[in-house]
């Protein structure tokens, strides 16, 4: 095949692409590959990273690294591997490599991406590869098995627990310096995430963390209002997400349904709780036959910003021995990164299993300046500093689509769209759908959302004292414990939205600065 018909993905594939592509003879070159435009960066693999992902593994394998150290493309890279070797063996016709993670949006831009390196996979019918967030596979799976319960991901069924909550607490006394929220927490950050039936398990259960200790009384008195609670849940035909893992946890134990994965990747493994990986532990089950690529996680519990920790080895998975470390940043400007990581100083962090993680060697390839830091007197200058650094940037240089504005809340997203337009500049706020930088707009989105995007710039505002962390965040917190995590967790949402930026960062806010980097440089 002549050169000019191969795909991007085939041409990697080259022994003579191996060999000169990803490995810069200089400095010079190093900086014009950093340099080119985030197409084809989004799935670049260097050597290294390819020892990782094209290799057998005889059990569930873990890679762990900061952000921009290239842990979602050497998961796409794992995924083809395999889905290589599906196609090569005429005896595996309808197996697929199953490729996960915790969003709906990082999905769709992780098949995007796909579709730029092994398209063929994708379409293949059936796939070898299939690209889908776990809710969404649970929501369909569930729905095959006939389950009889609305699972409240989002929407009116997340109201309905609401109003659920609000009628079951209304009729139990709570124990005595106890609050609502406090009892709510419990439920869901010890009842449900270790998947706890009844009054026995929970007297037995630890609750390290928690920050309250609460006696036998206590908890006998709580298990009464949880088990109404999930009761009335019943009788509403109503399922927490944790009772739809749990539920189809069972259904694959119980019924050994032929499933056609053959394995599972996961992205952005710090999001997920204990039932996610024990659901994700039964689709691809140990079996006699061994454990051979079975499972190929990936994940930076430094970047974990939806609260959910899981040991991985209470759950079935054991990576001993299969754990792997990214340390370069091939992203960000040490600078930016810099920055980013003195975010996180003081913030204790788990190594997604039962140990503690760091960043230490953390490093970032290129040199650029340092990020601007801006305080205004108000928020409407600051909105007018954001459009003039926007005009200021080099569009000779840098595509619109290539400018990132991350906000906290969803309402700011449409505070800064409307500022650029005014200004006559183009925008695209991004939601759940994938990424098409084809479409011309500076990117305006949440911090949430930019979770696996990078751009060439971003900037951040709205970053003052009581608004990030929000006074309603930190009142919500039932004790001292639980808001040492709240505050880490917005801690960790900035240091992602920060490693969002590959060459210029920009934050800003009015009257005093959060106190989530005062005195970073």
């Amino acid at each position: 095949m002549p050169v000019t018909e191969l795909t991007f993905g085939q041409m990697i594939e080259t022994e003579q692409s191996r060999q000169t592509i990803f490995i810069p003879d200089s400095e010079a070159e190093l900086r014009r590959v950093f340099e080119e435009g985030l197409e084809g960066w989004r799935i670049f693999l260097h050597p290294e990273q390819r020892k990782i992902a094209y290799r057998d593994y005889n059990g569930p394998a873990l890679v762990r690294g900061g952000a921009g150290t290239g842990k979602t493309v050497v998961a796409m890279h794992r995924a083809k591997h395999l889905a290589d070797q599906i196609e090569k063996s005429p005896d595996r016709a309808g197996q697929r490599v199953l490729l996960t993670t915790f969003t709906t949006s990082l999905a769709h831009d992780i098949e995007a991406n796909l579709r730029t390196l092994c398209p063929a996979h994708l379409d293949a019918r059936p796939p070898r590869i299939e690209v889908i967030n776990l809710d969404r596979w649970v929501s369909q799976f569930l729905k095959r098995k006939s389950f009889a319960r609305e699972v409240a991901f989002f929407g009116e069924a997340r109201d309905r627990l609401d109003q659920v909550w609000r009628e079951v607490l209304d009729d139990h006394e709570l124990p005595e310096g106890l609050s609502e929220a406090f009892v709510r927490a419990e439920w869901s950050q010890i009842i449900q995430a270790k998947g706890l039936v009844d009054q026995k398990a929970y007297l037995k259960a630890s609750r390290a963390g928690r920050g309250t200790p609460l006696d036998r009384k206590k908890r006998a008195a709580l298990w009464d209002i949880f088990a109404d609670y999930r009761a009335r849940l019943i009788s509403e035909r109503l399922a927490e997400p944790d009772d739809a893992y749990r539920e189809a946890t069972e259904i694959l134990s119980a019924e050994a349904p032929n499933l056609p994965y053959s394995a599972v990747i996961v992205d952005e493994a710090q999001d997920m709780g204990e039932q996610a990986f024990r659901l994700i532990r039964a689709i691809v089950p140990e079996n006699q036959s061994g454990d051979k690529n079975s499972l190929f996680i990936v994940g930076d519990a430094h970047q974990r910003i939806y609260g959910r920790r899981a040991a991985m080895s209470a759950c079935g998975i054991n990576v001993r021995g299969r754990s792997k470390r990214l340390r370069l940043n091939y992203r960000t400007t040490q600078e930016i990164r810099a920055w980013a990581v003195s975010i996180l100083e003081g913030v204790n962090v788990d190594d997604l299993d039962e140990g503690t993680d760091s960043l230490r060697g953390y490093i970032s390839l290129m040199r650029g300046v340092a990020p601007e830091l801006v305080g205004c007197r108000s928020e409407a200058e600051e909105l007018d500093g954001l459009v003039a650094w926007v005009r200021s940037l080099p569009t000779d240089q840098i595509r619109l689509a290539e400018i990132g504005v991350l906000c906290a809340r969803r309402v700011d997203t449409d505070r800064v769209q409307g500022a650029l337009r005014a200004a006559g500049i183009e925008t695209v706020i991004l939601q759940s759908g994938a990424d098409d930088r084809s479409i011309p707009g500076v990117r305006i989105t949440t911090m949430h959302r930019a979770k696996g995007l990078e751009f060439f710039a971003v900037a951040i505002p709205f970053l003052s004292d009581g608004s990030f962390p929000s006074q309603g965040a930190l009142k919500s917190a039932v004790n001292a414990a639980d808001r040492d995590d709240i505050i880490a967790q917005h801690r960790s949402l900035l240091h992602v939205a920060a490693t969002r930026a590959k060459k210029a960062l920009r934050v800003s806010w009015s009257g005093r600065p959060t106190n989530l980097f005062t005195g970073s440089k």
